[in-house]
């Protein structure tokens, strides 16, 4: 990855003035849309220019992740916070459309759908790097929740059921994923069936509560 230059000062989404029309973004060159650890509130469509999707690295340089460009989306992905930054390149147009407004992937082109693959990639490769960031609490029943949240958001946009982690996800994969022992992640998984939150369902897992998940996920137990 190359490092590109430290972004400019920015606002965040939110402030953009009263003469901004509603929806509709506009970014000087070096302008930052979002940054690692921001809600996720909206995605983007960019209409004009060019955006840059980028990790920080500690001494401060972005390794660069990919570029997009007019009729790309940004800022997809199923995490309630962006695992990346992103700025413009040059004087860019986005328009600015809630999350609930994107469509299954079914009904989406296939540079959507890939954009949407690398970003949940992204995002899994997030909570692997978990015990080593500070974006996201270290303890595994947290970052299992987590996971669980975002393969279950993921099921419901490419039209499964969002309720049922498969047995495709198998207990290997997942012990990587969140850089834990199977022994380990056996115990913690008893402890969420215990809490009433994940049940068995044959060589499947069936998530049980949902929203105490997401709470689970966000910290707040």
């Amino acid at each position: 990855m190359l490092p590109v230059a430290q972004p400019a000062t920015s606002s965040p989404t939110s402030d953009f003035g009263p003469s901004t029309p509603a929806g509709v973004l506009t970014l000087a060159a070096g302008e930052t849309l979002f940054q690692e650890g921001d809600p996720r509130l909206h995605v983007y469509r960019v209409e004009t220019g060019s955006i840059c999707l980028f990790k920080q690295r500690a001494d401060g340089t972005l390794d660069v992740i990919e570029f997009a460009f007019p009729g790309d989306l940004v800022g997809l992905g199923y995490l309630d916070k962006h695992v990346t930054g992103a700025q413009a390149t040059l004087a860019t147009t986005l328009s600015r459309l809630p999350r609930s407004d994107i469509q299954p992937a079914t009904s989406q082109p296939a540079s959507a759908r890939a954009r949407l693959t690398a970003a949940i990639e992204r995002e899994v490769a997030f909570l692997n790097e978990a015990p080593q960031a500070s974006k996201l609490s270290p303890l595994p029943l947290e970052r299992i929740a987590a996971l669980f949240v975002t393969l279950s958001r993921c099921n419901a946009y490419e039209g499964r059921d969002p309720l049922l982690i498969t047995d495709s996800m198998n207990c290997g994969v997942v012990a990587g994923y969140l850089d834990l022992s199977l022994a380990d992640l056996a115990r913690h998984l008893k402890e969420l069936e215990a809490l009433g939150l994940v049940a068995a369902a044959g060589p499947n897992l069936r998530l049980a509560d949902l929203e105490a998940l997401e709470r689970l996920a966000d910290g707040a137990g």
